[in-house]
């Protein structure tokens, strides 16, 4: 059997495309689960931020916000420099709580055009179709 190479995306409905970082995962056949494909793409993205870490410490932490960090701390009421760069999330928890939050309607995941409705669901992926991480957000007053 031949490696599948898998584009996640990540997003949130709204006129401008945000969320996380798309992520490739690469899979050992065509047919897989919404968990492993969950577990995978948590797992890519925390080896992703580790690299980013590494790179900050690499060139001299400086303290900088970027725009994106400004918005959100804003949203709270304070906006504060780092101190240090972040520490990584454990794998398995985030992985837990991603599944969680797939069971629990936080998001939802689209191949091809289709949702998954089950964890544990088979999906057959076929080349250049579309995976993505919808995260659904409450209507407006409601």
């Amino acid at each position: 059997m031949s490696m599948v190479q898998v584009k996640v995306r990540e997003t949130v409905p709204g006129p401008v495309r945000h969320g996380g970082r798309d992520v490739l995962i690469d899979l050992t056949n065509d047919r897989t689960t919404a968990r492993e494909l969950i577990r995978r793409a948590v797992e890519e993205q925390i080896r992703l931020l580790g690299i980013d870490v590494a790179r900050r410490r690499d060139i001299g932490h400086r303290p900088h916000l970027l725009a994106e960090d400004v918005r959100v701390q804003a949203a709270s009421g304070v906006v504060r420099l780092p101190t240090a760069p972040p520490a990584l999330p454990d794998v398995t928890d985030a992985v837990t709580r991603a599944h969680r939050a797939f069971e629990r309607n936080v998001f939802v995941v689209l191949v091809g055009g289709r949702q998954v409705d089950q964890l544990d669901e088979e999906i057959v992926l076929r080349p250049g179709e579309p995976v993505v991480f919808l995260r659904l957000t409450a209507l407006a007053g409601g």
